[in-house]
């Protein structure tokens, strides 16, 4: 139905949420499941070739003007960070042992809290402590790669808690693999022999997962709220542009709607195709006259309307004639 709008939530238990505070105000909804996949790509390579890569696209872009200049500052941070990660492995690997149980070293477990810190803040909307970012971020980018490479095991310990375990080999720190963002790994073609040639390969993980599409009747979008509507909604995990959509919809239909009202009042009984030649393209100005609405609406689409506030008893009519 025209009026109807859908809003897609990543949550069962927030759909379902949803749901129950719209009926509480009287609305039945229509929620349907849809399942979905979810690609999540990343490129993986040798630390070393990876730098190399950077530093290749950097001077095949090197040339004059501010879109180089700022691709090459991009590049430049890339390359400064991957030093970075090289040099914290290497610190790191060489002030502990083969064999270390690094679930009870220091920076570890204070990362690890961290860890069950940031778990927290996720699901109560509040911040990681102040002054943990930078030793968060580095930390994590250590145990990314170490994993990756498989040089932590995960062991039960003599008390049965879980314990890590730091195993060193043999290769480089240079040569180690890591995964960087495929979004970093900008350009078409060329970009992508120059990976070829350092060996970088792009891993894309295929995850299934579902949406929750909550379907609104035709009378909520008439009356909605939007700031109610937003402390309804608060804290929701759900697709951010359906809910822009919803809004932007709601008010272009509410302004469709009070035209053919308007239409119908000035008139008494109104023929569908004399609505339609008025509203059609009309024009509706809001925001003191700083913003309008240009409608250019087809006949079809008009009759629809009319018959949804028909059934809503906001027109009367028989045949192609109505009446407020």
């Amino acid at each position: 139905m025209i009026f109807e709008e859908t809003l897609v939530f990543y949550d069962r238990s927030d759909a379902e949420s949803f749901t129950k505070q719209l009926l509480m105000e009287g609305y039945r909804t229509k929620t349907k499941t849809v399942n979905t996949i979810v690609n999540e790509a990343h490129c993986k390579g040798k630390i070393i070739e990876l730098k190399h890569y950077f530093e290749d696209e950097m001077k095949s872009k090197a040339e004059d003007g501010e879109v180089a200049a700022e691709v090459a500052e991009t590049y430049s941070s890339i390359i400064a960070d991957i030093d970075t990660v090289i040099a914290d492995l290497m610190d790191f690997l060489k002030n502990r042992d083969d064999g270390a149980v690094i679930s009870d070293d220091p920076d570890v477990k204070r990362f690890l809290d961290i860890m069950k810190k940031e778990g927290i803040a996720d699901n109560a909307g509040e911040e990681v402590s102040e002054g943990s970012d930078d030793f968060f971020s580095r930390m994590l980018r250590i145990m990314l790669v170490l994993n990756d490479n498989g040089m932590i095991d995960d062991i039960a310990g003599a008390d049965g808690a879980e314990q890590k375990i730091l195993r060193k080999n043999d290769v480089a720190v240079e040569d180690l693999i890591m995964s960087m963002p495929s979004d970093l790994f900008m350009g078409g073609g060329e970009s992508q022999n120059n990976r070829r040639t350092h060996g970088i390969k792009t891993v894309i993980n295929v995850v299934s997962g579902a949406e929750y599409h909550v379907t609104t009747p035709a009378d909520f979008s008439l009356a909605a709220n939007f700031d109610k509507l937003d402390r309804m909604t608060a804290g929701y995990d759900m697709d951010a542009a359906s809910y822009t959509k919803m809004k932007e919809n709601i008010i272009a239909k509410n302004m469709v709607a009070k035209n053919i009202l308007a239409c119908i009042k000035n008139d008494g009984k109104t023929s569908l195709d004399e609505i339609y030649e008025v509203v059609k393209s009309s024009s509706v100005e809001i925001s003191s006259g700083t913003d309008e609405f240009v409608f250019d609406l087809g006949r079809d689409f008009v009759s629809a309307v009319l018959s949804e506030m028909k059934l809503m008893g906001l027109v009367k009519g028989k045949g192609n004639r109505f009446r407020a």
